[in-house]
C-alpha cells in the first residue's frame, strides 16, 4: 500500500435523479457539510456525493465526509449494482437546495426545468432529533434539580 494513495473513483449513473431520504433528521449534518458562502447563497449548489454501503441493504450518501442522506429503497438496486467490490469510491453528481425550511439533497444533475419536486410521502421516516448541546437535550438544560 502506498501512503497518501487516493482510491480510484467510479462515476455512477443515476438516470433522471431523485431526492435523498431523511433530510429532516439530517439537517445538522447537511448544514455542517456546507460552508458559510454556500449556506447564504440562496441558490442550489452543485456538489459531488459519495455513495457507500450502510447497514443491511441501505446506501449512504456523503458530502465532504459527512453523511447527508440515504438512497431511497426504490433507487437502491440501480446504485448497488454499480458499487465495485474493491475499494473504489463511487461518486454521483448532486445538488443541495432549500425546500421550504429544509435543506434537501438531490442526487443527479438536477431537474431540467430547475424546479425540484416535493418530497414524496414516506421518503423521510427517521424522527427529527431534539436540539442538544454535547448530547444533552436543550429542554433538560433549563431544569433545576427540583424539577427532575
Amino acid at each position: 500500500m502506498r501512503p497518501f494513495h487516493r482510491r480510484p473513483r467510479v462515476q455512477a449513473v443515476v438516470g433522471d435523479g431523485f431526492l435523498a431520504a431523511e433530510a429532516p433528521a439530517l439537517q445538522t449534518s447537511i448544514v455542517a457539510a456546507l460552508d458559510t458562502h454556500e449556506r447564504t447563497a440562496g441558490r442550489p449548489m452543485r456538489v459531488e456525493l459519495h455513495v457507500e454501503r450502510g447497514a443491511g441493504t441501505r446506501l449512504v450518501l456523503s458530502l465532504r465526509n459527512i453523511d447527508v442522506g440515504f438512497v431511497p429503497p426504490d433507487e437502491v438496486p440501480l446504485l448497488a449494482a454499480q458499487i465495485p467490490a474493491g475499494k473504489a469510491v463511487v461518486v454521483v453528481p448532486g445538488v443541495v437546495h432549500r425546500s421550504g425550511d429544509l435543506w434537501r439533497v438531490w442526487v443527479g444533475e438536477g431537474p431540467a426545468d430547475g424546479v425540484f419536486p416535493a418530497a414524496p410521502e414516506g421518503l423521510d421516516t427517521l424522527p427529527v432529533p431534539e436540539p442538544s448541546i454535547a448530547g444533552i437535550p436543550l429542554k433538560m438544560l433549563g431544569r433545576t434539580d427540583r424539577e427532575v
